[in-house]
């Protein structure tokens, strides 16, 4: 009787055991085969949108990519969007939007400042952050948090590579700095490439601001025309429109100086209808767009971008977004997980990384500052590889 009731036991026990393990299974299974989450909360509208939406389409051939052979840790990869409208004060919202929305990781804004609110909602919820290309040095630990990384490369970079190749290959010698004062990455490059420039032994002959939104930089004109002599180069720190503006008015108003500048200047759309033959323009970036880089990656890239789009891109923005995810697979393949610490833990270990563009991070930088740029030159309206540059003296990230 006792051993029959010891056998009864024993058989519930093992019954229950294996009712547990199938349970255990399914949810394990459950949570394997759940898709990775990838949210962008990004400019859907907006002057912030053109910016943002070659980003978001290079991100998502990465992951078509990725999902065509069979995503990310055998799961495939969703994508959720919030738009934050060009405002500022709209990307913490749209930020908290995807995370509800289930993300594991967020893209943002290739700016420190309209990325920023966006990344930080995502670095309170311990998820990783990228910028598809801010170029302020704050876009990590010191402006964002731990979980903050950006494929871009900082102001004060290209700026040390403007003035070293404009003074050293170009023989530039008198500057005059036009600053648009709207973004952390503007004021960063112009003040760096003031310091980098009277440190090689050049002169700045005046300095500007403007916004943006400005519709006319009549006064900035009229005092660069009041030199006397046009300086040899105009350090134009800006974005398109007002970007495109300065341009076009420098130009009509027969300043024919070289005018230097920055990736967010890069492609023909803003001058293309405005200032067809537009000549000694130059700016850096990470890579070029026309398919004439000198890395073959680059250029199938860009062949490829032309072949889905019918034109070469805007600028490196979907290079960018096409680096993120490709940085982002590599890590959670590395860490076997999404969490965002053990993320971050693979990423501060990149060192010249080989993705489309190679990543270099450490605990406390979390922008490359050692990535070699093209110096983009425009000659009779078209765009081709000046120089492949790295800064032979590094200005200060922070501070």
């Amino acid at each position: 009787m006792k051993r029959s009731l010891s056998l009864a036991v024993a058989l519930v026990l093992l019954v229950g055991l294996v009712v547990m393990a199938t349970t255990v299974g399914r949810a394990a299974h459950a949570a394997n085969s759940k898709p990775i989450t990838i949210g962008f909360a990004t400019a859907e509208t907006g002057i912030i949108a053109a910016f943002d939406k070659p980003g978001v389409q290079g991100a998502e051939m990465a992951i078509a990519d990725l999902n065509k052979k069979g995503g990310i840790l055998g799961r495939k990869i969703k994508i959720v969007h919030a738009d934050t409208k060009s405002d500022i004060s709209q990307g913490s919202l749209a930020g908290d939007s995807v995370l509800k929305q289930g993300a594991d990781a967020v893209l943002v804004t290739p700016d420190f400042n309209f990325g920023g609110g966006a990344a930080r909602e995502a670095n309170k919820a311990g998820k990783m952050a990228i910028s598809m290309g801010a170029g302020s040095p704050k876009f990590g630990v010191q402006g964002i948090g731990p979980l903050a990384y950006t494929m871009g490369i900082a102001g004060t970079t290209d700026a040390a590579v403007a003035a070293e190749w404009g003074y050293q290959k170009k023989g530039w010698r008198t500057a005059y700095m036009l600053n648009d004062n709207t973004t952390d990455y503007d004021t960063g490059q112009c003040n760096g490439f003031a310091t980098r420039w009277k440190q090689l032994g050049g002169k700045v002959v005046g300095q500007d601001t403007f916004k943006n939104s400005d519709p006319s930089i009549a006064t900035q004109v009229t005092r660069i025309k009041g030199l006397g002599k046009n300086p040899d180069i105009i350090m134009l720190c800006s974005y398109p429109p007002g970007g495109a503006v300065a341009v076009k008015q420098l130009r009509d108003a027969g300043i024919n100086s070289g005018i230097f500048s920055n990736g967010a200047m890069d492609g023909t759309y803003w001058f293309k209808n405005s200032i067809p033959k537009l000549s000694n323009f130059y700016y850096t970036t990470s890579a070029s767009v026309f398919g004439n880089d000198p890395n073959p990656a680059i250029n199938a890239f860009d062949r490829r971008w032309k072949a889905k789009t019918g034109d070469w891109a805007t600028a490196a923005w979907p290079i960018f977004g096409y680096t993120a995810i490709q940085a982002l697979a590599y890590a959670m393949k590395k860490a076997g997980t999404t969490d965002g610490a053990k993320l971050a833990a693979v990423f501060n270990k990149f060192k010249k990384q080989p993705f489309l563009l190679n990543l270099t991070f450490s605990p406390k930088v979390h922008i490359d500052p050692i990535r070699p740029e093209r110096i983009m030159q425009v000659q009779g309206g078209k765009n081709s590889v000046a120089a492949v540059w790295s800064a032979k003296k590094q200005l200060p990230l922070f501070g």
